[in-house]
C-alpha cells in the first residue's frame, strides 16, 4: 500500500462526551469554521451480508456507495461516534481510498459547545 500521508489530522477542540441524542456523541469546545477538517481516522471495509442485521457493529458502521470499498464502511476513533440528525446536521465527510481514511469536515460553521451531526441518510431513526 502507498500511502501518501505520515499522520492524520484531529481537531484540537473536540472530544467525546454524553449526549442527549445516543450515549455517546462528538462535541468541540471551539468554534469551528465550515469546510474545516474535524478529523481523519482509518477505516476498513466490509461486505454487507457477512455481518447480521442486528449485529451491533452496524450501528458503528456507514454505508458506501464508493466502488473502491466494499459497501459498509467502520470508520476507527471518533468516526464511530457522530450522531445523526437529518436536520440539524452540520459535518459531512469523504473518503481517501488510496489513504485509507475517512476526513470528516464542518458543512457550516459549528459554534463552541455544539454536538458535531452527520446526516446518515435514508435511515430508521428505531434502529438506533
Amino acid at each position: 500500500m502507498n500511502l501518501s500521508k505520515e499522520r492524520l489530522y484531529l481537531n484540537p477542540s473536540i472530544y467525546i462526551g454524553r449526549s442527549d441524542v445516543h450515549r455517546w456523541g462528538v462535541f468541540t469546545d471551539s468554534d469551528i469554521p465550515k469546510y474545516d477538517v474535524i478529523q481523519e481516522s482509518p477505516y476498513c471495509t466490509y461486505p454487507e451480508e457477512e455481518v447480521d442485521q442486528d449485529a451491533e457493529v452496524l450501528r458503528y458502521s456507514y454505508e458506501s456507495d464508493d466502488p473502491r470499498t466494499d459497501e459498509m464502511v467502520i470508520g476507527f476513533g471518533f468516526a464511530a461516534l457522530f450522531n445523526h440528525d437529518s436536520k440539524l446536521f452540520n459535518a459531512a465527510y469523504h473518503l481517501d481510498t488510496v489513504n485509507e481514511v475517512m476526513c470528516h469536515f464542518a458543512t457550516q460553521d459549528i459554534p463552541a459547545g455544539s454536538e458535531i451531526y452527520l446526516d446518515y441518510g435514508d435511515v430508521d431513526a428505531a434502529e438506533f
